[in-house]
């Protein structure tokens, strides 16, 4: 069946407004449906190729700015090239959104998220207004230095300012010999070769200025479980912890929202379980802190630190113990360079107890 290009390229302009989104769209939802399903080391090679298959279709869009398809193949390239690269971008920001929450607290890491968020959007936003090769390339260089930034640490079990550094350098590297090829092959792109330069490195800074102030989360750790509980006693292999009695599992939770009954100095337990890659050692902090309502602020009142051994499927568990007193509490997860993994909040009150409940986790 031949498909009559004349006709194709009526029915695009024409629905352009809606297929565009819908490709960013899709590319979202199929992350959420894969990269939750699948191993860490396919849903990079997925990333990976859609770093590729962005790229090259930045290329073709630049390309037949300058230059008339010379072929039919290429002619419905040139029609469809917006349309790839959108699928593609919506794939890799929806894929480091899902990565990246998974692997730190939403709410100490919130800035990074709303970056790739409002990447994510803005292309589209950009794309409308035709703002030419200075957006498309400053969002691909963001792609490569989050890409870089999740699979380095992975590969070689370290997540120190290390692998940060290096994820950087690689990515301004391929950035640079990107441009400077295209700048010599694309007439519209040498043009804005100035303008490209000061969009990377406004990218560069913003990266670093997340990453130094731990607002980038610690990615490839993932906080697996976390919780609270008036005792935890490990035997052998198993954790007995010992709560407070209470109607099913929600209701045994401690949290923010609940008082939670102790007595006399009895200590408070903090269990947490932490995925990382097989291989990977590295320290970890639960920082203790209860707010103070005079001054409206956090006060920090202790910080115990620990290892954890990387490999197990459901994290390594581990836990800390504080002996606390009446107020709102809440305990950080943190690296050693204090990037947040998790936290977890929860209301405490001092009178007569109820029953306790043994469990095992």
């Amino acid at each position: 069946m031949r498909i009559n290009l004349g006709k194709l390229k009526v029915y695009y302009k024409r629905y352009e407004g809606v297929l565009i989104p819908l490709a960013l769209f899709f590319g979202f939802a199929t992350d959420i449906l894969t990269f939750r399903l699948i191993e860490f080391t396919t849903s990079m090679l997925f990333l990976l190729g859609h770093l590729f298959f962005a790229g090259i279709n930045i290329v073709a869009i630049n390309y037949f700015k300058d230059n008339l398809p010379e072929m039919k193949v290429t002619s419905f390239w040139k029609l469809f090239a917006p349309l790839f690269v959108q699928f593609s971008f919506g794939n890799l920001f929806s894929g480091f959104l899902i990565f990246y929450s998974r692997s730190g607290s939403i709410f100490a890491s919130w800035p990074f998220l709303l970056v790739v968020a409002g990447l994510l959007i803005g292309n589209e936003i950009a794309r409308r207004y035709d703002v030419g090769p200075v957006v498309q390339m400053g969002a691909y260089f963001f792609a490569l230095f989050a890409y870089f930034n999740l699979a380095l640490p992975y590969i070689f079990t370290r997540l120190d300012l290390l692998m940060f550094l290096i994820s950087g350098s690689l990515s301004l590297l391929l950035i640079a010999v990107f441009i400077h090829l295209l700048s010599e092959w694309i007439e519209s792109v040498k043009k804005e070769k100035r303008a490209l330069k000061i969009t990377i490195g406004i990218v560069f800074l913003v990266m670093n200025f997340l990453y130094f102030t731990n607002l980038i989360p610690p990615i490839p750790l993932t906080l697996k479980e976390v919780d609270v509980y008036h005792h935890i006693e490990r035997v052998n292999n198993d954790y007995i912890v010992i709560t407070e009695e209470c109607d099913g599992i929600i209701g045994c939770r401690f949290s923010r929202t609940r008082r939670h009954i102790f007595q006399e100095r009895e200590p408070i337990y903090l269990y947490s379980a932490i995925y990382a890659p097989t291989g990977m050692t590295m320290g970890i902090i639960h920082k203790w802190q209860v707010y103070d309502e005079n001054e409206g602020s956090w006060v920090t009142e202790t910080e115990i630190p620990f290892d954890i051994i990387g490999g197990r499927e459901m994290g390594f568990r581990g836990y800390s113990y504080y002996t606390a007193y009446p107020g709102y509490w809440r305990v950080s997860i943190q690296t050693e360079r204090g990037q947040t993994i998790g936290r977890k909040s929860f209301y405490l009150i001092r009178e007569e107890g109820p029953e306790r409940t043994i469990k095992e986790r």
